[in-house]
């Protein structure tokens, strides 16, 4: 079983689906002031590319790069379904993203995440992600059950 991966736009309505299961899985994890979910495609002070991974005949995961009008390249929405997990798809679709940014020539990738999404922080890390302060927009509230990473693109 392996992963094809699709470049899409905000509106894909499996992109949807993939999204909303976050949200369901994210939302009791943090008290709402803490809940970072975003609706991508109300982000208009910027450009948004979405990925998804397929596969056989079920849309497995999805993530989106998301540069600001400042242009600052940030990871947003990476999810993967329970059904496909350990499969490395979550990689396919950073690894994606990573090498648009790197064709789009930006030399840094952003993320936040919850600090209870242990398992997401270790593979950002094993990724090449490290930690950081605060960024963009998150650098003028930081949450404090937030972590912020960030990758140099080589």
């Amino acid at each position: 079983m392996s992963a094809q991966i699709f470049e899409t736009d905000a509106t894909h309505p499996h992109l949807t689906r993939l999204i909303a299961e976050l949200d369901a899985y994210q939302y009791p994890l943090y008290p709402p002031e803490s809940f970072q979910g975003i609706n991508i495609t109300e982000l208009d002070e910027g450009e948004i590319t979405c990925f998804m991974a397929r596969v056989d005949d079920d849309w497995a995961g999805c993530a989106c790069l998301f540069i600001t009008k400042h242009g600052l390249a940030e990871m947003k929405r990476v999810y993967v379904s329970p059904l496909y997990r350990g499969q490395g798809i979550a990689s396919l679709l950073i690894a994606a993203m990573e090498k648009k940014l790197k064709a789009l020539g930006y030399k840094d990738l952003f993320l936040e995440t919850g600090m209870f999404q242990e398992k997401a922080i270790t593979l950002y890390e094993k990724l090449g992600y490290c930690r950081t302060e605060a960024f963009g927009d998150y650098a003028l509230s930081p949450d404090p059950l937030s972590v912020y990473m960030m990758k140099a693109m080589k």
